[in-house]
């Protein structure tokens, strides 16, 4: 099932639906900003809700068109194989009753490996399924410790050793199916442990699937909003954080830094990582030193705090505006005050990434973000105190909006109609940040971008991202964002199914041919033009 994160980002996503249904085919982006920040979008527009205004003619740092992806999160249900081990992207269940519930946290131990079971209890744990091409594979699976180990589903048992489990696996696409292996015994006293399940193909030693190796090398940067978890807020202890020995990848704590860093070493790429809004000191500065002694010195690190701390579907959002209201920020307006405070903990954790980096600074990017349709935040941002000092880049998220309310399958024609205007508005916004920005000597560039078109109907849904002509907006968008903004673009997101809460995914599965993707062939092939 989806983690806690993925639950809030669908929140997030159908909530810009309804903003949107509400409000009718206006400007959408601008009808988003007067929802999130009443009163803040007559600065930015002077009381119009038609198109983006134009930028001012101030001249913007040169940059260069670079396209970067987010890394959609771990879920065996996003059909996306990161890790050879197949149970490295799964958490245990208890099979008691009427079905699977989720395991008691005081049966797990620190290194995610079930204590002990009850009289009569099971625990199941899913399987992630091989990418495309689609058939049979062979899987063993081995471990330590005494128990027993049984398989289901999709999972035929072929054969049983004392510590390992050999079974074929068989894989049709059907977005419904499923496979697990399930504890059915272990012994208290030496538990059933450190199990290991990998195509018998794949070698002892590999810890990242080729085909998803393969697949992120073609972009040059990566960003690890959903493997961090951010969207959660949760509170990080630097002594409780996920290590690569870890039972599973996709806990509370999101994917070890090892082995972010090991894979942007592995795939040459340079890496996005974002703060926890609740992290202190402490943690900020173990962080960056870890990035720093692990990471290849060739490479670049672009740094954010939090995600999106503007947008009040998340938890940080209140948490920022109710620090910023006790600190007596701003003039008493709640979204300055969760601004300047948004500023202050970035310029704090800033200075600790510019310090541990003080050995080459070229190689640190560090980020500050906010709302895509409201410069008036970014300016807040740079303008408070000292803090421009301390960043390198504002960040937005120019994505394609429309609203999808009142249209079925039948009127597809109508959404792809309406899509220039959508990409030249935020092309229009786009370039009003980055003409802030180089007002203050910074670059601009975007945390996440690409289509934002979301809705409950899974007809019109389907409909819209399979269309071929998915792939000449996505050109039409790339090739607006090269001329006009000429920088750094991290489009959201890998691979990922087409659902009610968004269809993120340049793909919708691991192995998907690139002429079923639309997304992607466009971006392939713009990434092809631009070597």
């Amino acid at each position: 099932m989806p983690y806690p994160g993925s639950f809030k980002r669908s929140r997030r996503r159908k909530l810009y639906a309804r903003i949107v249904g509400a409000l009718g085919l206006v400007g959408v982006a601008t009808a988003v900003a007067a929802y999130a920040f009443p009163g803040r979008i007559e600065r930015l527009t002077g009381g119009a809700t038609a198109a983006a205004p134009a930028a001012a003619s101030v001249p913007a740092p040169v940059t260069t068109t670079a396209i970067g992806i987010n890394l959609f999160g771990l879920p065996v249900h996003n059909r996306q194989q990161v890790f050879t081990n197949l149970i490295a992207q799964s958490e245990w269940f208890s099979n008691e009753g009427d079905g699977w519930t989720a395991l008691p946290a005081d049966q797990i131990d620190r290194e995610g490996w079930v204590r002990s079971l009850k009289p009569g209890q099971t625990a199941p744990r899913p399987l992630t399924l091989p990418p495309a091409p689609f058939g049979t594979t062979l899987v063993r699976c081995t471990w330590q410790g005494s128990g027993e180990l049984d398989a289901g589903g999709a999972a035929r048992v072929r054969d049983r050793g004392s510590n390992s489990l050999t079974f074929d696996l068989t894989v049709t696409g059907n977005p419904d199916e499923g496979a697990w292996v399930e504890l059915m015994r272990t012994n208290p006293g030496d538990p059933l442990r450190a199990i290991d399940c990998r195509e018998t193909s794949r070698p002892a030693a590999e810890r990242f699937h080729p085909e998803f190796v393969a697949y992120v090398k073609q972009f040059g940067l990566i960003r690890f909003l959903d493997w961090q978890r951010i969207n959660d807020n949760a509170a990080v202890r630097w002594s409780d954080r996920t290590l690569p020995t870890h039972g599973s990848q996709a806990v509370a704590g999101g994917v070890s830094i090892e082995d972010m860093v090991d894979l942007v070493n592995q795939t040459d790429a340079d890496p996005w990582l974002l703060m926890p809004y609740k992290a202190d000191e402490a943690y900020i500065r173990n962080f960056a030193k870890l990035v720093h002694d692990r990471l290849d010195p060739d490479r670049t690190v672009h740094v954010e705090l939090g995600n999106e701390v503007w947008n009040a579907i998340f938890d940080v959002s209140e948490q920022a505006e109710r620090e910023g209201r006790a600190l007596k920020l701003g003039d008493g307006d709640g979204t300055t005050a969760q601004t300047l405070r948004y500023a202050q903990k970035v310029r704090t954790a800033m200075k600790i990434w510019t310090e541990v980096f003080a050995d080459r600074p070229g190689k640190l990017v560090r980020v500050a973000s906010y709302q895509h349709v409201n410069p008036y935040l970014g300016e807040l941002i740079l303008g408070y105190e000292d803090t421009a000092q301390w960043i390198d880049a504002l960040a937005t998220a120019p994505y394609i909006w429309m609203e999808l309310d009142g249209i079925d399958a039948g009127s597809v024609d109508r959404v792809f109609a309406h899509m220039p205007k959508a990409i030249d508005e935020t092309m229009g916004f786009a370039e009003q940040n980055r003409t802030l920005a180089a007002r203050f000597g910074k670059r601009f560039i975007a945390y996440e971008g690409g289509q934002h078109l979301v809705t409950n109907d899974m007809a019109l849904a389907q409909a819209i991202q399979r269309d071929p002509r998915m792939a000449d907006v996505y050109q039409r968008y790339l090739e607006q964002w090269d001329k006009r903004i000429h920088s750094t673009l991290m489009l959201y997101a890998s691979t990922a199914p087409i659902a009610d809460y968004g269809s993120w995914g340049l793909r919708e599965y691991a192995g998907q041919p690139v002429e079923e993707a639309p997304k992607l062939r466009a971006v392939q092939q713009f990434l092809l033009r631009r070597r």
